[in-house]
C-alpha cells in the first residue's frame, strides 16, 4: 500500500506477523476505509494492541468489526488472516450471541466490563469447543468522547478452570466418599473433643450408645452417664491420642444385646511442626467377617463330612448293584411262587410275606441310592400329587409324633418337569428343616398347585404355568437378616455340628437346574413358608417305581431270547420268567460268548443283557450285535447304580424285576418295533 505521507502508517510499525499483514492488506473494499484515514483513537489502540503480548483486540465501529495481535490468531484457526476487519457476527456467529450483551453495556455506558471465567462454546474446525474465558472490554473514545470500539484483553483461562474443575470434583468426590462409605471415621483432639466425623460414624455411635454425636461435642462428657462405656473410649482412644498407631478388633454396646464386633485403626494427627495434636479412627464392622471365618472351618468340617458321604455313596452303589443281583432271583422266584399258587394257604401267606418284604426291601435300596449318590439330573414327568402322598410316611417318621403333618394337594394336577429322586430328597430336607425350627411341635403343611406365572412374577421365571409345591411350618421363623442368607451354601443357624448349611442352597440348585425358582418367606414367630416352582411336563407320568401291571402273555412275542448275565442265580432265574412268558432260552456267561454264538449262527429273535458285567458291558453287546443283526430287539437289565452309561435309545429293565415287569418290558418292543 501507498501513502502521500510516509510516516501515516507508523501507528503499524511492528506487530509481528499480524502487524505484516494488515499493512500489506488491501483495504479498499473494506468499509473500514484505508488506514491512513483511519481515526487517531483507532490507531492508537491498534498499535497498543499489535505490539501486546496478550490477546488483545480490537472491535471498531458499531457493527464490531475486528483488528487484533498475534496473540489472539490462534484461536481464529482457519478463519485467519479472512477475519482481518470482519463483524464479529460473521466471525463468531455463536459466540457473539454470548458476548453481544457485554459489548453492548460498553458503548451504552462508556463503562468498561470484565468477566472471569466466562464460558464460551468457540467455532473450532468442525464444530464447537468449550472454552472458559477472563476478558475486558475497555471503550475507546474517539475525538468527540463517544465510544466508537472496544478494546479486548483475554486471558485463556480453559486449562485452568478445567484444573479447578477437577480438583473440585476430587474434594467433593473425596468428600462424598468419605460420607457414603461404610467405614466410620472419626478425629478428635487430645481433650477428647471431636474434630470431624462422618455419617456411618454418628449412626453407628447413636445406635450403641444412643447418643447422636456432632463436631465439638467432647466424647466423654457425652457418655458421662454410661460410666462403663466411657471407659471403653477412653481407653481405646487413649491409646490412639498417646500417638500409637495402633489396630485392635473389640465388641462394643450393651451386655444384654446384640455385640458387633470393630475392627479400629487408631492413627495420630499432627500439625506443620509435627506436634501431636489429636487421632482420628478408621472403625469397620467385622462382626460378619469373624462370622464367616467361624463358618469357613464349620464349612471345612462340612467338607470333611461331605467327602465321607461321597465315599459311602460310591460304596452303596457297589453294594447296591450286588443287593439288586440278589434281590432279582429272590423276587423273580418268589413271584413265580406266588403266580403259580404252590403250596397250602398258610405257606402262600408266608411265600407273599416274603415277596411283600422282598419289594420292601427293593424300595429300601433305591432310596437309600438317591439320598447317597450324587447323580446328574434325570428330569421326566412327576405326578407331584403321588410323590407327596407315597412320602408322607417317610416324613412322619422323620418329625416324629409331635409335628402334625397335613397334605394339601391340588385336584388335577400337571405332571411336573423334576427328576423324582431329588424332588423327594429336597422335601426331606425342607421338612427335616421345618422340624428343627419346631423343638416343641407344631404343623407341617406340604401343598401343591397349579400356577401361572406372568412377567413381573418375583421369582423373575419366564412366563409361564408351574407346579408350585410349598413347605409350610409354623416354628420359630428367621429375621430378615437370616432370610437374605438362607440359601448361601454353608450358612446355618443351628450351631457347629448341627447342620451343614447345605439343605436350602440344595433345594434352591435344584429347582434352578429344572428351570424353576424357589422362594421363601418368612418372620420371627411366624414360621416359614417354602415355595418351589417346577415347570410343567408335556411328557406322560411313568410310573417305574410301581408294580407293573401284568402283561397278557399272550400277546408277548415267541421266539428265541439270547439271555446274557455273569450272575449264575440272576440268569438262572430270569432264564425261568422268559421260559414262562413262552420264550425258548439260550444262555451265555458274558457279552463275548453271546457274539460268539451269534457270529456263529444263532439267530436270536430278542437279546435280554445284563448292563455291567466283566469285559463288553451290555450297551456294546447291544450296538455289536445289531452289526450281526440289525433288526434286533434288545432290552438292557441294569441295576439302580449302572444308569450312567447307558445308551439312551435302549430299553432298559431296572433290578430286580417281577414276572409282569418283564413280559411289559418285552411288549414294549414289540410295540416299538
Amino acid at each position: 500500500m501507498s501513502s502521500a505521507n510516509p510516516r501515516a502508517l507508523d501507528f503499524l510499525t511492528g506487530g509481528g506477523e499480524v502487524g505484516s499483514l494488515l499493512r500489506a492488506h488491501d483495504w479498499s473494499g473494506s468499509p473500514l476505509g484505508r488506514p491512513e484515514t483511519w481515526p487517531q483513537a483507532l490507531r492508537s489502540a491498534l498499535s497498543t494492541c499489535l505490539n501486546s503480548k496478550a490477546v488483545t483486540a480490537i472491535y471498531w465501529g458499531p457493527q464490531f468489526r475486528l483488528l487484533y495481535n498475534d496473540a489472539y490468531r490462534p484461536f481464529l484457526d482457519a478463519r485467519h488472516p479472512w477475519a482481518l476487519g470482519r463483524t464479529m457476527a460473521e466471525i463468531w456467529p455463536t459466540m457473539w450471541q454470548a458476548l453481544t450483551a457485554s459489548a453492548q453495556q460498553v458503548l451504552d455506558t462508556g463503562e468498561g466490563v470484565v468477566a472471569e471465567n466466562e464460558r464460551l462454546m468457540m467455532e473450532r474446525g468442525s464444530g464447537l469447543v468449550e472454552s472458559f474465558w477472563y476478558y475486558s472490554f475497555a471503550p475507546i473514545r474517539g475525538e468527540t468522547g463517544q465510544v466508537e470500539g472496544i478494546f479486548l484483553t483475554a486471558l485463556d483461562t480453559t486449562d485452568r478452570t478445567a484444573a479447578e474443575h477437577r480438583l473440585s470434583d476430587e474434594r467433593e468426590l473425596l468428600m462424598s466418599l468419605v460420607e457414603t462409605t461404610d467405614v466410620m471415621i472419626m478425629a478428635a483432639s487430645l481433650d477428647y473433643a471431636i474434630l470431624a466425623l462422618n455419617k456411618a460414624n454418628a449412626d453407628e455411635f447413636e445406635r450403641i450408645y444412643g447418643v447422636r454425636p456432632k463436631v465439638g461435642d467432647n466424647m466423654l462428657e457425652l457418655l458421662a452417664n454410661q460410666p462403663e462405656h466411657q471407659a471403653q473410649v477412653r481407653a481405646g482412644w487413649g491409646r490412639g491420642l498417646a500417638g500409637e498407631e495402633v489396630t485392635f478388633i473389640e465388641d462394643y454396646g450393651d451386655l444384654g444385646r446384640t455385640r458387633p464386633y470393630y475392627e479400629v485403626k487408631f492413627r495420630p494427627l499432627r500439625n506443620a511442626s509435627g506436634d501431636l495434636t489429636g487421632t482420628y479412627q478408621f472403625v469397620t464392622d467385622v462382626t460378619q467377617r469373624l462370622r464367616e471365618q467361624a463358618q469357613l472351618a464349620e464349612a471345612q468340617e462340612a467338607l470333611r463330612q461331605s467327602q465321607k458321604m461321597e465315599a459311602m455313596g460310591s460304596l452303596t452303589g457297589g453294594v447296591a448293584h450286588d443287593f439288586n443281583n440278589l434281590l432279582t432271583p429272590i423276587i423273580g422266584s418268589l413271584d413265580m411262587l406266588v403266580r403259580r399258587e404252590v403250596g397250602s394257604e398258610r405257606e402262600r401267606r408266608l411265600i407273599d410275606g416274603a415277596l411283600q418284604s422282598a419289594e420292601r426291601a427293593k424300595t429300601l435300596v433305591q432310596r437309600l441310592l438317591a439320598f447317597a449318590r450324587r447323580q446328574p439330573l434325570q428330569p421326566t414327568a412327576v405326578d407331584v400329587a403321588a410323590l407327596i402322598d407315597g412320602m408322607a410316611g417317610l416324613i412322619g417318621s422323620t418329625l416324629g409324633p409331635s409335628i402334625q403333618i397335613r397334605l394339601d394337594v391340588g385336584a388335577d394336577l400337571p405332571p411336573a418337569k423334576a427328576d423324582r429322586n431329588q424332588l423327594e430328597m429336597a422335601l426331606l430336607n425342607l421338612a427335616v428343616n421345618a422340624r428343627d425350627a419346631m423343638p416343641e411341635g407344631g404343623v407341617l403343611t406340604v401343598s401343591a398347585r397349579c400356577e401361572t406365572i406372568r412377567r413381573g412374577h418375583r421369582t423373575n421365571l419366564p412366563p409361564g404355568r408351574y407346579v408350585r409345591v410349598s413347605v409350610i411350618d409354623t416354628g420359630a421363623g428367621m429375621d430378615e437378616a437370616t432370610l437374605q442368607r438362607a440359601i448361601e451354601p454353608f450358612f446355618s443357624t443351628k450351631g457347629i455340628g448341627k447342620g451343614t448349611g447345605l439343605g436350602l442352597s440344595m433345594v434352591h440348585g435344584l429347582a434352578a437346574q429344572l428351570g424353576g425358582g424357589m422362594l421363601i418367606e418368612s418372620a420371627p414367630g411366624d414360621g416359614a413358608r417354602v415355595e418351589l416352582f417346577l415347570p410343567i411336563s408335556d411328557a406322560v407320568v411313568l410310573h417305574n417305581e410301581e408294580p407293573a401291571a401284568t402283561a397278557p402273555v399272550d400277546r408277548v412275542a415267541r421266539g428265541t431270547a439270547l439271555l446274557v448275565d455273569d450272575e449264575d442265580l440272576v440268569r438262572m432265574s430270569t432264564a425261568d420268567m422268559l421260559i414262562d412268558l413262552g420264550f425258548e432260552v439260550v444262555e451265555a456267561a458274558s457279552a463275548e460268548q453271546a457274539l460268539h454264538l451269534m457270529s456263529t449262527g444263532m439267530a436270536p429273535d430278542v437279546l435280554i443283557t445284563d448292563h455291567l458285567m466283566p469285559g463288553m458291558n451290555g450297551t456294546d453287546l447291544a450296538q455289536e450285535a445289531r452289526r450281526l443283526r440289525p433288526a434286533l430287539r434288545v432290552l438292557i437289565i441294569s441295576g439302580y447304580a449302572e444308569a450312567e452309561g447307558l445308551a439312551a435309545d435302549l430299553p432298559r429293565l431296572t433290578k430286580p424285576f417281577r414276572n409282569s415287569e418283564l413280559a411289559t418290558s418285552l411288549l414294549s418292543l414289540v410295540a416299538t418295533s
